[in-house]
Formats: C-alpha cells, sequence, structure tokens
C-alpha cells in the first residue's frame, strides 16, 4: 500500500482510536446563542487528529432531485457567512438534505472548522478537502475532491462501514504500516467525478481486480459481474442515481509509481487516448476495507 491515506474509524482525542460513526459534539464558544441543536439520524462527527467518516449516506437523500438541486447551488458560492452561519440553502429543510450537507461538511472542511444551521444545529469538519469554502465558491479541483469523498460514503445497503480512504491529496496523509490502518487489506473500490455540474452522469465508480476473488472467497451466492451490486452500494434503489459504473479500475485508470490514480470516463479507450474522449480526473478517491466489513457494502452477497 504505496498512496497515501486516510482512516474512516473513530477518534475521540488525540491518537486514540475507537470504533463507531458518531462522537459526542464539544460545546464552541462562537455558536449561534439562545438556540439549542435539532437532533437528527446522522450526528456530525468532530476529530482531533486523524479524518473521522463513516460510509452510510443514504442515496436516497444524496439523489433526491431537490437535495442535487440545492446541493449543486451551494457549490456557487461560500459556504458560511457572518458568524459562521451555513448559506440559506433548501438542505437544511429535511433530514434527508441535513444528511447530505453534514456528509458535504464532514468531506469538506478540516476538523477545526465548523458551521452553523440558522437553528444552531453544528456541521463539523473532518476531512478538509475545502477548507477556503468558507469564505468563497469552490474551484473545479475542489468540487472534485468533495463529490469523490461523498461517493465514497455512499451506502444503499443501510449498513455503517468503516472505510480507508487513499489518494494523492494532502487530507489522505497518514502513517503506514501501522495499526489500526493495516486492518484494512480489501481494495474496493475507486471515486471520482463532479456532483456540483448539471447533467444526468454526476460520478462514476471502477472497482479493484481483486475485489471479485475477495468476495468470492466470503460468498457463493456473488455474480461474477459485481457492477450490479457496485450501483446497489452508491444507488440503493433510486431510479435516478447519476453514477457510471465503469467495471475494472485496470481498464479505466492510471496509477502513477505512489498507486494514486488518473483515471478516465471510458474504459480501455480513456487511458490509451486520454481527453480525446472526455475528461481525466486526477482527484480520485480509492477505498479499503477490513475483509470482515466487506459483504455489508454487497448486500447481495450471502455468507458461504
Amino acid at each position: 500500500m504505496l498512496s497515501t491515506r486516510f482512516i474512516a474509524v473513530g477518534l475521540l482525542g488525540a491518537g486514540v482510536f475507537t470504533a463507531g460513526c458518531a462522537a459526542p459534539l464539544d460545546t464552541d464558544p462562537d455558536a449561534p446563542s439562545d438556540t439549542d441543536p435539532v437532533e437528527t439520524a446522522e450526528l456530525p462527527i468532530r476529530r482531533t487528529v486523524v479524518p473521522i467518516g463513516c460510509n452510510g449516506l443514504l442515496p436516497r437523500d444524496f439523489w433526491a432531485p431537490a437535495n442535487r438541486t440545492a446541493f449543486r447551488a451551494l457549490g456557487q458560492r461560500a459556504l458560511a457567512g457572518a458568524n459562521k452561519v451555513v448559506a440559506p440553502t433548501a438542505l437544511l429543510g429535511t433530514s434527508g438534505g441535513q444528511s447530505v450537507l453534514d456528509y458535504t461538511v464532514r468531506c469538506a472542511l478540516s476538523s477545526d472548522q465548523v458551521v452553523y444551521g440558522p437553528d444552531g444545529r453544528e456541521f463539523n469538519g473532518s476531512f478538509g478537502f475545502a477548507p477556503a469554502w468558507t469564505e468563497r465558491a469552490l474551484t473545479p479541483s475542489e468540487q472534485r475532491w468533495v463529490s469523490a469523498c461523498i461517493f465514497q460514503h455512499l451506502n444503499g445497503t443501510g449498513e455503517h462501514v468503516d472505510i480507508l480512504l487513499q489518494g494523492s491529496h494532502p487530507a489522505l496523509d497518514g502513517p503506514l504500516n501501522e495499526e489500526p490502518y493495516t486492518e484494512f487489506v480489501v481494495r474496493d473500490a475507486t471515486m471520482y467525478g463532479n456532483a456540483f455540474l448539471s447533467g444526468t452522469i454526476a460520478g462514476y465508480a471502477c472497482i479493484d481486480p481483486d475485489l471479485t476473488g475477495q468476495v468470492s472467497a466470503l460468498s457463493l451466492s456473488c455474480p461474477l459481474d459485481l457492477s450490479l451490486l457496485s450501483l446497489e452500494r452508491l444507488c440503493g434503489h433510486v431510479p435516478t442515481c447519476g453514477i457510471a459504473f465503469l467495471g475494472l479500475c485496470d481498464l479505466t485508470c492510471l496509477e502513477d509509481f505512489s498507486g494514486n490514480q488518473t483515471c478516465h470516463t471510458l474504459p480501455l479507450v480513456g487511458p490509451l487516448l486520454g481527453s480525446l474522449l472526455g475528461p481525466s480526473y486526477s482527484e480520485t478517491i480509492r477505498s479499503e476495507v477490513r475483509d470482515s466489513d466487506l459483504l455489508p457494502l454487497y448486500e447481495g452477497c450471502g455468507l458461504l
């Protein structure tokens, strides 16, 4: 595992890891006064040293047309205004929209950043793919990084699974060959795209060539073609899913000496002909999971 990486497991204090997808929130002195946070199904996550995340964003929330429209509009301006209050957005109006905003802020802002809903609800940063979003609109590269991070957190199976993410962004730097990083032994999938743009297809996904063998070793009920299972993970049963599944990453992406990938929108011919057949993406994020957590990501596979 040569590429830089981050781990999506809980860190409740400096250097202390623990399992779970949510943690108690600290009190921020800059929070709007005389308001109480609104309790929702997705609790914001705060971390101190290592980025925390959890694969568990419901596709039906992210792909809902109203949420997609509000999400794209939010990327065209600064995320927050005075007193770090989130810019007016329809995402704040529903629990599903708040979940989308929660994961978006986790992906975009750093662990020392927090923004607030008008009712005082905290949205805490974690990964730091676009920390300057609080002051200005996102750049195209930031849009791609945030989008790839969100795609990796989609989970149509309803299971919250810890994931280890790898990529060339400084936010993914982390120590190699140390616990608990070494627990993540199954290379899963690579995600990339730009969900802030209009259009039917928002992103792309490919699977690691070794994934089929890994799943087959755990289950006899998985199909040889994992494309349907991959889309179920990313899209659930939403008919308007914006992810295109491109098959094996070896046919779609090229790796540099560090294992970081540049991926294309067409398999096989994309890496050969490059930008002549569509955009290429260096803002790609690859996931790894524990072998014990693999099947929950692919609900159509049963145990041996």
